[in-house]
């Protein structure tokens, strides 16, 4: 067919490039998606060398702050030290002028101030309470000791004294004298020295305790004078009170002590179990009052059949 004369015969219409592209191609110049990684981001990895070096200059810092700090405790410490002497230690306003004592007993105030190892013209400040309190307890009276300051001069001492309770008259083993005839001892078991010329108190007497058991200062582990202790504090509390005279404890032998009564008898008790025995004897003494006899002997020490004999 011929084409047409007055037609305008032009270029051709080119293909658009995309659409020339083989897909693969296409494919390729697609836009990729961007890293959500942060940029410019530095990964680095440190071989064995490095890491050693690293660690080693971490503890040579350590020590050296170690060292630091320990330098700066001491000079610290020196300061301090130096400032306590030049204020405290050394200050006159806290010179020892005067001793506060209160003490009920035996123990005279020259005695505590000796005992105590303080001088006046002391340094309050620097006395140690612990070392003046346990010098105090070394005295055998001695039951309780309160040590305060008393600033700015005065050095307050609070002395509690043993009491005692009940005398011993200790039996000199064979061969031996006794060089110390009466002690007392106090409800705890703490033997006491008389004073020497001192009259002796007006209480109970113990007998029958080895002198080997009698130690000047320190507490009785005999179970038989403990036993008579503890028998002084309870009989006078019970209803047999009156019917027995407390002046004389007798120790007769390994758990028994004996007690008179006011008609001159004898009762003998255990050491145990003494709140059983006051009863039991209770009893015999209200079975002889209302059948007007009169109590000479009981012995309270089996369990069973109590052994008494009557005046008349």
């Amino acid at each position: 067919m011929l084409a047409d004369p007055g037609a305008v015969v032009g270029p051709l219409p080119q293909r658009s490039q995309s659409m020339n592209l083989r897909p693969w191609t296409r494919w390729l110049v697609r836009r990729r998606p961007r890293s959500r990684r942060p940029r410019h981001v530095l990964h680095a990895k440190m071989n064995g060398k490095a890491q050693a070096r690293e660690f080693s200059r971490r503890i040579g810092l350590g020590i050296l702050v170690a060292a630091s700090l320990s330098m700066v405790a001491l000079v610290t410490s020196i300061g301090m030290d130096v400032i306590l002497g030049t204020l405290l230690y050394r200050n006159a306003d806290f010179t020892l002028r005067r001793f506060q004592i209160e003490q009920q007993g035996r123990i005279g105030k020259g005695e505590l101030v000796n005992a105590a190892g303080v001088k006046i013209g002391q340094n309050l400040l620097h006395l140690s309470l612990d070392e003046v309190t346990a010098n105090l307890q070394r005295l055998p009276n001695v039951a309780a000791v309160r040590i305060e300051r008393r600033l700015p001069d005065t050095l307050y001492i609070l002395v509690e004294e043993r009491r005692p309770v009940a005398l011993i008259c200790p039996t000199p083993t064979a061969g031996t004298t006794l060089a110390q005839p009466t002690y007392y001892i106090d409800a705890r078991g703490y033997v006491l020295k008389p004073k020497p010329g001192e009259k002796l108190m007006s209480l109970p007497i113990i007998r029958g305790i080895s002198s080997d058991e009698v130690v000047e200062g320190e507490r009785t582990n005999n179970p038989e004078l403990r036993a008579a202790l503890n028998f002084l504090q309870a009989a006078p509390l019970s209803q047999v009170r009156d019917g027995l005279d407390f002046s004389s404890i007798r120790i007769e032998g390994p758990g028994r002590f004996v007690i008179a009564t006011p008609r001159g008898g004898k009762i003998r008790f255990r050491a145990g179990q003494l709140g059983e025995q006051f009863d039991r004897l209770n009893v015999i003494f209200t079975y002889a009052e209302h059948h007007g006899r009169f109590v000479h002997t009981v012995d309270l020490t089996p369990e069973r059949n109590v052994p008494v004999t009557f005046l008349n």
